[in-house]
């Protein structure tokens, strides 16, 4: 005998409610099937879990394209090069008596110290990446002469770059873990609804027996299977 089964996948649901929904309309006809309240609650609840769905869908893709990646390591070792180059060359213009000592606190830089600071991280781009610009401007607010070879300019325009990169990836992630998060909380109303919906798919055809009345249940979206494993306890039952 064959039993209803809940979908256990969100596509699944989907595909549960698109048949009940698309199969209670024949024509522009009403088949009453589905009461017109509960019709309407799946049709209304299908359409915001498809697009919460689709929307979770497409930010994981766009998180995980080759290409995109591609694209923002580009960006992000451009930048820290620009960056870490520029802090060389203020170091350099220091030693050589060019820009006063004290101007690396412009910088966010230890007076006393000539060393880069450490660029791994992408937060430690973007720190020393607005550290690097602001001195600078405020440096040549002062008259100071411009550094060259990289000019803030180049620097700038890499650094730009990559932040805006960077806050598009934090953006995707955040919508992705909001959709995924609205998915989770969806998932019980979704399968509350499929059981009131079968509920009703088979109310409609208990008068059929057998292999129709499955057939048209089906037709409405009710997952069925076969109980396979029901001989083989009455085997083991008759030992």
């Amino acid at each position: 005998m064959p039993y209803r089964r809940l979908p256990n996948t969100d596509q699944a649901r989907i595909r549960a409610l698109q048949a009940a929904v698309s199969s209670s309309v024949v024509n522009g006809l009403f088949t009453n099937v589905l009461t017109h309240n509960t019709y309407y609650r799946a049709k209304s609840f299908l359409d915001r879990f498809s697009r919460e769905v689709a929307t979770y869908k497409r930010c994981v893709s766009e998180q995980s394209s080759k290409k995109g990646n591609e694209k923002y390591e580009t960006a992000l070792k451009k930048a820290r090069m620009y960056v870490s180059h520029f802090i060389q060359v203020l170091s350099m213009s220091i030693m050589r008596g060019e820009i006063a000592r004290s101007k690396r606190s412009y910088y966010g830089l230890p007076e006393n110290e000539d060393t880069v600071p450490n660029l791994f991280s992408e937060l430690a781009v973007l720190e020393w990446g607005v550290k690097v610009i602001e001195g600078e401007r405020r440096r040549q607010a002062e008259g100071g002469i411009p550094i060259y070879n990289p000019t803030m300019g180049r620097v700038s325009v890499a650094f730009e770059l990559f932040k805006e990169m960077y806050e598009r990836q934090q953006s995707l992630q955040s919508r992705t873990a909001e959709s995924l998060k609205n998915i989770s909380e969806m998932r019980a109303e979704a399968d509350e609804i499929i059981l009131e919906v079968w509920g009703e798919i088979e109310k409609a055809f208990a008068e059929l027996t057998g292999e129709e009345r499955i057939k048209k249940c089906t037709n409405y979206g009710v997952i069925y299977y076969e109980r396979k494993d029901r001989n083989k306890k009455k085997e083991i039952n008759n030992d």
